[in-house]
């Protein structure tokens, strides 16, 4: 870097702008050089555990089963409702399964998957074909919810919402076009408007709101999720949920357990 400085600084007829601007380029190259090294690394180190733990749990779900029951003994604080943000990844039903079938085991009575993208919400039938198909014992406890269908009856341990952006930011934007409209028409004072209708009409109805959930990628971005109900959601980020180690879920779980919610005190 001091080379290149020396070297700007003998060559003439450039000014002192020009040759600041081509500094910040060489860093900013540099920045990216070393944050994509980083990057590698990171996924790298995670195949490496993910090897691992493959090696030392095996790949058999009974094995995941055991691991997760043993694991969250004595974890006294599970999230009521999981919420799984994809990103921008494509969809791997097989994981999605796994991760249905853990929240079973661990009583976690609700988990969302969240693509903003909207793949998942047209394809509810595949993932519950999925499920019958690779976890046959569970489809008493389980059912699959998206904008479609609700969930009838109370029998099922744990329930599914698939969600798409129509279902967050895109469903505001809706509801504020509707309401407007209402004014328009007469339909609806303008002072009618406050908060308890709000969530009335944005909340989905018997389903809390998510108290964990799951960004995977690498970026830090809600994509648009549920905008409305997040005030007190916990977020972690994983690298993907295609091969989550059920090692990772057991470790976020508790994690969470340990967070305090003080609700803005």
């Amino acid at each position: 870097m001091l080379l290149i400085f020396s070297r700007l600084c003998c060559v003439k007829n450039l000014s002192q702008q020009t040759i600041m601007f081509i500094i910040f380029r060489v860093l900013l190259t540099l920045i990216h050089l070393l944050y994509g090294s980083f990057l590698w690394g990171r996924r790298q180190w995670r195949e490496w555990k993910l090897w691992c733990d493959e090696l030392w749990h095996g790949k058999d779900s009974r094995l995941e089963a055991e691991v997760l029951i043993s694991s969250i003994k004595g974890v006294g604080n599970l999230p009521k409702h999981l919420a799984v943000i994809l990103g921008h990844e494509a969809v791997s039903f097989l994981d999605l399964v796994r991760i249905v079938s853990w929240c079973v085991i661990a009583g976690i009575p609700y988990v969302s998957f969240y693509d903003h993208n909207g793949f998942l919400r047209k394809s509810e039938e595949v993932l519950e074909t999925k499920l019958a198909a690779l976890k046959p014992e569970l489809n008493e406890h389980i059912a699959v919810r998206s904008h479609k269908n609700g969930i009838n009856g109370t029998k099922h341990k744990t329930k599914v919402q698939l969600l798409s952006y129509e279902d967050g930011k895109g469903k505001i934007v809706s509801l504020a076009q509707n309401l407007a409209k209402a004014v328009t028409n007469g339909a609806l004072q303008s002072n009618e408007i406050n908060i308890a209708l709000l969530d009335e009409k944005l909340h989905s109805k018997g389903i809390p709101d998510p108290d964990l959930a799951f960004i995977c990628g690498d970026t830090f971005s809600t994509y648009g999720f549920l905008p409305w109900q997040i005030r007190i959601t916990e977020f972690f980020l994983i690298p993907s949920h295609h091969n989550l180690p059920v090692t990772d879920f057991v470790r976020l779980l508790k994690k969470y357990s340990k967070c305090e919610q003080r609700y803005g005190k």
